[in-house]
């Protein structure tokens, strides 16, 4: 529980049916909710001795969620049981953000409010995955209070002088200082959320996230942060600077200069550029895919019999692939036909950055980057898009590029390794500060062959 918020008494409604009680804290507030499971629980058994009972939790019944603006549907009791107690803990943790929020003066949420009742999927109960403890519960409440009590109760041990408390949750490693921060390193594990928006009902580990996405509700004109490489606006330099983080590449490809800005992006460059594995195959042909989208894009050739259509008014397009009606939509309805990619070196226009990509290549005789794909193209402030013809990295990875790129012009002096040494008048490598941010590199990336 936020410290601020344990001694003010709460307001817990209560949702479920026609029912409009308020309970001031939660103990009795998980009591008046086990009122309503014993009216879908079999004869005898109650919340608190399920699970003495054999109850098969699936069956051909359907038991609804009478919780208001909620519509959940399944087909056995007790994963409506745990359902509901999930209801109870979303109820608090919404009031617990109701709380902060009006504490520090922000603005409602301005989402669709129909969906502040909606909730996880709950398919299995929570078990504490502490070593040796065999915790097993439905409720997200006990389970959560349960798995701190392990960080509270950790007797530490002494290494090189210090004080320190292991995490001994499946597979971690982590060590920390003292009870409270391993009690913090739990809520890891458990996915524990402190905060709920009381009007859209989405979740939040903590303080910062839930402002965070306050904040990202606010007027567009009110919103006054601005990237100053993509154009994009956000309503805190907090907000800016989490978003700087996806422009500076902080990790390079073991085979190639491809860097990107977070590792699951290395791992899929690596998966389509270096890796000839296709784990996904075609139940009616011999052909593989690397992906599950490639895959789901390849079956729309063999269902003959589904066919996209455009919604557009008086748009007669048809297509047997959504790829297509993507395409078409793009060009004919989002852009209007319209020549929205722009030639940075001369006057040409396109409709589709494919067609942009092979007139730079052809015409002006530029080349991908070394390790990358393809161009990249950013929109300007006259709405045409132009080539993004820089590149941000962190002085960490910009100076392992120096090195390698060093490296492999000693182990072989006649053929260069990198579109600098080919190109320096074009392509140049400074090092330039931003406001509370660490130093990243510039590099131009498009260079002539």
């Amino acid at each position: 529980m936020p410290r601020n918020l344990k001694k003010k008494p709460m307001e817990l409604h209560c949702e479920w049916c026609s029912t409009k009680e308020v309970f001031e804290d939660m103990p009795f507030y998980l009591l008046h909710i086990k009122s309503h499971m014993l009216e879908f629980l079999p004869k005898g058994i109650t919340p608190d001795n399920y699970m003495d009972f054999n109850i098969v939790i699936e069956g051909t019944v359907e038991y609804h969620c009478l919780w208001r603006n909620c519509g959940y549907i399944t087909n056995g009791p007790i994963s409506l049981l745990r359902h509901l107690y999930f209801h109870a803990y979303h109820t608090k943790l919404k009031w617990w953000g109701h709380q902060e929020r009006v504490k520090m003066g922000k603005a409602l949420c301005q989402l669709d409010a129909q969906g502040g009742n909606l909730i996880p999927e709950l398919p299995q109960s929570f078990q504490c995955g502490w070593q040796g403890c065999e915790f097993v519960t439905d409720n997200p409440e006990a389970f959560h209070y349960h798995a701190e009590d392990h960080g509270i109760e950790s007797v530490g041990e002494v290494e090189d002088g210090k004080i320190i408390h292991r995490c001994e949750w499946q597979s971690c490693t982590s060590i920390t200082k003292n009870n409270f921060k391993l009690q913090d390193h739990i809520r890891t594990h458990t996915q524990a959320k402190q905060y709920a928006c009381v009007v859209c009902g989405s979740l939040f580990a903590n303080r910062s996230k839930f402002f965070d996405h306050i904040h990202r509700q606010i007027a567009l004109d009110q919103q006054k942060f601005q990237c100053s490489h993509c154009s994009k606006i956000y309503a805190t330099e907090r907000l800016l600077r989490d978003h700087i983080r996806s422009h500076v590449n902080n990790y390079k490809c073991p085979h190639c200069e491809m860097t990107c800005p977070a590792p699951s992006g290395i791992q899929k460059h690596i998966r389509w550029r270096h890796s000839n594995e296709r784990p996904f195959a075609c139940q009616y042909c011999d052909r593989s895919f690397k992906s599950l989208s490639g895959l789901r894009g390849h079956l729309d050739c063999h269902n003959q019999q589904q066919i996209y259509e455009c919604c557009f008014e008086n748009c007669k397009f048809r297509s047997t692939t959504l790829s297509n009606l993507q395409c078409h939509f793009n060009i004919y309805h989002k852009f209007q036909g319209k020549a929205c990619y722009s030639c940075h070196l001369c006057d040409k226009k396109f409709t589709r950055g494919f067609s942009l990509t092979k007139h730079l290549k052809g015409i002006h005789k530029l080349k991908w980057p070394a390790g990358h794909s393809r161009f990249r193209y950013k929109c300007y402030d006259d709405g045409l898009y132009r080539l993004q013809t820089v590149r941000y990295e962190s002085v960490e990875l910009t100076e392992q590029l120096i090195m390698e790129r060093g490296n492999a012009e000693q182990t072989n002096a006649s053929t260069s390794q990198s579109d600098v040494s080919q190109n320096p008048e074009q392509a140049v490598e400074v090092v330039v500060e931003m406001p509370q941010w660490p130093q990243v590199a510039v590099e131009i990336t498009a260079t002539s062959q």
